[in-house]
C-alpha cells in the first residue's frame, strides 16, 4: 500500500510539473508585463531610440531612458572572440565606418570604428551588451534582446553576472533556438515568433514565459483571442508601413492595430507613439 501511495504521489508531481506556469509561478519580469499590459499598451522601442542616436549605440539607449519608454529592443551578437555586442546586421558595412561579418572580427577590430548617425559619423562606438547591461541595471525599464546570432550559455552568463537573467525578454525567432535557451534556462523570458496561427497555441504549450511575438498575418481578432484564452502577452510591430502612415497623419493602420489591444507595440517612433496612447488613456 505505502509503495502505491508513494507511486499515485510521484505521478502527482510529475503531472503538476507538465502544466503551464500559473499566474503566480511566473517569473517576475512577466508579471510585470503582464500587469502593466492590463490597462495599457507598452512601447517597445526598435533598435532603441535610433531617431535622435545611431541605432544601437549607447546614446540611442541614453535617449530612450530620458524619454521614459517602457521597453528597449537592442539586436545581439557574437564577435569573433566571443564579446556579446550590439549589431543589427550580420555585417558592419551599413551601421559604420568599416566593412566585414561581425563574426569574423574581434571587439578590438570594432573599437577602432564608430557609428554612423543617418549619413553623418559619429564619435559613437560600438557598444558590448556589458555596457548596456551595467547602464540599464537597476531603471525601471526592459531590456528585449533580440538575439541574432549568439553563443546562448556566453550571454546567460553575462546576464548572471548581473544578476539580470530573470530582468530581460529575447526575441528569438526559430523553435531551435527556442529551445536551446529553454534547456538553459526554463524560465527565461522568450519571446517567440509565430509566424503561422497554429504556432500561438504551439508555443502556449512548449514554452512557459507566456510571450508570444505576432505578425501581421497572425494579428487578428481571432488569433488574439486565442492568445488570451492561452494567457500569453502579446508583442506586435508597427514598423514601416504602419509607422509611416501614422508619422504622416494617417491612423487608420495604427488604431486598428490600438484597438486589438496587444500588449506590447515597437516603433520607430516611440516619443509620438507614446504621445497618442496616452491622449486615450492608453499609456501612463
Amino acid at each position: 500500500m505505502k509503495k502505491a501511495i508513494n507511486t499515485t504521489f510521484t505521478l502527482l508531481l510529475f503531472l503538476m510539473a507538465c502544466q503551464p506556469a500559473s499566474h503566480q509561478e511566473e517569473t517576475a519580469i512577466i508579471q510585470k508585463i503582464r500587469t502593466l499590459g492590463a490597462d495599457q499598451i507598452l512601447v517597445c522601442a526598435h533598435r532603441a531610440y535610433h531617431k535622435k542616436a545611431p541605432e544601437n549605440s549607447l546614446a540611442s539607449i541614453k535617449a530612450s531612458l530620458a524619454l521614459g519608454v517602457d521597453i528597449i529592443e537592442i539586436d545581439v551578437r557574437t564577435t569573433k572572440d566571443d564579446s556579446l555586442v550590439l549589431m543589427h546586421d550580420a555585417t558592419i558595412d551599413r551601421t559604420t565606418n568599416g566593412t566585414g561579418a561581425v563574426k569574423e572580427l574581434s571587439y578590438t577590430d570594432l573599437l577602432q570604428l564608430s557609428l554612423y548617425f543617418h549619413d553623418s559619423l559619429t564619435l559613437e562606438k560600438i557598444p558590448t551588451l556589458h555596457q548596456v547591461l551595467d547602464m540599464c541595471k537597476g531603471k525601471d525599464l526592459i531590456l528585449n534582446l533580440d538575439l541574432k546570432a549568439v553563443n546562448y550559455q556566453k550571454l546567460y552568463s553575462k546576464l548572471e553576472t548581473f544578476d539580470m537573467q530573470h530582468q530581460v525578454i529575447s526575441f528569438i525567432g526559430s523553435e531551435e533556438d527556442v529551445r536551446r535557451m529553454k534547456n538553459i534556462d526554463p524560465e527565461y523570458a522568450i519571446l517567440p515568433l509565430a509566424a503561422e496561427p497554429e504556432e500561438v497555441g504551439h508555443y502556449a504549450s512548449l514554452i512557459q514565459s507566456r510571450l508570444i511575438h505576432l505578425k501581421e498575418e497572425t494579428f487578428t481578432r481571432d488569433i488574439m483571442d486565442q492568445a488570451r484564452s492561452n494567457n500569453q502577452i502579446t508583442f506586435i510591430n508597427s514598423l514601416k508601413a504602419i509607422d509611416k502612415a501614422f508619422m504622416n497623419g494617417d491612423i487608420t493602420a495604427i488604431d486598428r492595430m490600438i484597438a486589438l489591444k496587444p500588449a506590447i507595440i515597437q516603433t520607430d517612433y516611440p516619443a509620438a507613439l507614446i504621445n497618442y496612447l496616452r491622449e486615450r488613456n492608453l499609456h501612463q
